[in-house]
This record gives C-alpha cells, structure tokens and sequence, in this order.
C-alpha cells in the first residue's frame, strides 16, 4: 500500500516519506479499513518534531480517519465489511478513568500514528470496538467531527458560555470549531488570528476578530499553548475561565502564580474527547450547525499540508486524500 511514514523527527520534507509499504492484514479482533479521507492535526505537527519520547519512527502518522471496513479478521461478524467507519483512540475500558467515563484520559489508551500505525495511509487496521458506523456525511466532511469538532464539543463540556464573552485564541484546525461551536451556544464569541486572510474568512462566518485592545472574556479558550497562555491569563476578566487545549510546539510555559491568584481565575485542561462526542460532532455537521472548514491534499503531499499548517494557510483543516 502507499503510506507517508515519519522515519525521523524533523522539518516536514525530511521526516515525511511517501513511501509503499506492505498491505496490512486483519489479526483476531481486529477490522482492515480502507481510508478514505485523513485529517492533519496540529498535533501531529508536535510528533513530527520529537517532542513525545514515546513516539519510535518509522511509524504511520495520523489518527483521524474515515473509511470503509474491507476485511475482517478472527472472531469479528462479516456484517461490518462495507461500512462505512470513523476511528477513535484505543482504550482500555477497564481502568479507573475509563469505568468514570474519562476514556480520553485511559491509563492505557494507544493513539493511532505514534505507538502504531496511523491513518496517513491507503490501509489501517485496527481492533473491531474501536471502528463506529456512521452515514449521511461525505467523508471529507466527516473527518472534521473526528477530532477538531468532537475536541470543540468535548471541551464546550466543562464552561457555560450562553450569554457570556468568548475569546479563542488562535485561528487553526480546532479553534474554528470551537468559535463556532460557541456561538451555536449563545456565545458572544470572537477569535484571534495573526493571519489577514484567516481573518476573513473568519468574519464570513459570521465571527468577530478580536482586536488588540479587546480584554476582560468571561472565558479564554486557547488552542495554542505555550506562546500565548501568559496573554491568555491577562485576557480574562477577574473570576473569569481559562481553558487550555494546545500545545502546538511542545514547549513549557513560564507563568506567575500571582496572574491565577489575584485575579482569581478558573484554569482548566481539557483532553481531546470521547468517541460519543464525534456523533454529537456529525449531528452539528448534518444539521448544518457547524460550516466544515478544511484544504484537500493528495496523500503524498503530506508534508506541503505540514507546511501549510505551520504557515497558518490552512483554515480549518487539512485533509489526505490517499
């Protein structure tokens, strides 16, 4: 099959190869999928770099994905062989987080692209339970609610945003999802971009920019990380919210205590999603709630779709086409 493999950490055209590589086959439990569409995350990007000591290249990056089941394997009912699939993380579902419902944060959770092969591929295998039917979306479409709109719905979760001033801060893969998730809710949302034509498009949907000077959010959701979670904190107003997603360089942040302190500020994280979330994702999509956002690209341009990402060209999504 042809698959883009990282084969060492570094800048896109060195670390991604397009490359053949043997078809994988279903082993007992598990379902041969044929991709179909496969998403770029910012995270990713992260892997790419080596800023996560578990991730060993060569390996498949990639861990969103929509396709079909073509092959079973052992043990698996021949019934699912044709539908059509999105894939989520493997978890365990016997620890203490997955028996409270926190499957995202499983004490044993395997993310497709890192610890095995990904989605970056004609071909992924994958145990049975972790393939969920779906229909009425196409799938370049759907594979925008299997992380970037799920992690948007995931993470509307923990704040109330209904009549409340929303910043997200930064414009890429899922900080437009989650800005327009937020208006969906009732929010007065705006967003924050470096980029003049993110900007505009932007403002077709209907959303505001935030302007240098705008302060004082009920609530901050930041999609970046470590080069703006500082601002972020000075963003919120006193008893205000600050959400924290991103981390798209990897790097530590320095802060002050005084920042959360004085202004008595409600700092939390918040973890990717759980599988239910993409359907309530692919509902808001159906319904046309939520305009999917996202640039095509040829599988062997794996690493153009990087630089474009690092580059801020890309809004919404990119999206593999194998």
């Amino acid at each position: 099959m042809k698959a883009v493999q990282l084969v060492k950490f570094g800048e896109p055209r060195e670390a991604l190869r397009y490359t053949d590589l043997p078809d994988p086959a279903p082993g007992p439990g598990d379902v041969l999928v044929k991709i179909e569409a496969a998403g770029v995350c910012g995270r990713d990007l992260v892997v790419r770099k080596g800023a996560f000591p578990h991730v060993k290249p060569p390996v498949v990056p990639g861990h969103e994905g929509v396709g079909k089941v073509v092959e079973v394997g052992p043990g698996v009912e021949r019934d699912v062989v044709g539908s059509r699939v999105f894939l989520s993380a493997i978890y365990d579902g016997t620890c203490d987080y997955c028996r409270r419902g926190f499957e995202n944060l499983c004490r044993n959770a395997e993310l497709l692209g890192e610890s095995r092969n990904g989605t970056y591929a004609e071909y992924v295998v994958l145990p049975a339970r972790f393939v969920h039917p779906f229909h009425g979306v196409d799938p370049r479409v759907a594979v925008v609610a299997t992380c970037p709109l799920a992690t948007a719905v995931y993470t509307l979760r923990h704040v109330d945003v209904e009549g409340r001033r929303v910043l997200v801060v930064g414009a890429g893969g899922t900080g437009v999802y989650i800005a327009q998730l937020a208006k969906v809710r009732g929010g007065e949302v705006y967003i924050s971009t470096r980029s003049p034509e993110k900007a505009a498009t932007l403002r077709q949907l209907g959303l505001e920019v935030a302007a240098e000077g705008d302060k004082d959010f009920d609530v901050v959701i930041d999609t970046v990380g470590s080069p703006t979670l500082e601002r972020s904190l000075k963003l919120a107003r006193r008893a205000g919210s600050v959400v924290v997603i991103g981390n798209v360089t990897g790097e530590r942040a320095s802060l002050s205590p005084a920042l959360v302190i004085l202004r008595q500020l409600k700092v939390l994280g918040s973890m990717a999603f759980r599988p239910w979330d993409i359907y309530e994702a692919l509902d808001l999509l159906k319904r046309g709630l939520i305009k999917p956002l996202y640039a095509e690209y040829r599988l062997q341009d794996a690493a153009r779709a990087h630089e474009d990402m690092e580059r801020e060209m890309v809004v919404g999504r990119a999206v593999l086409i194998p």
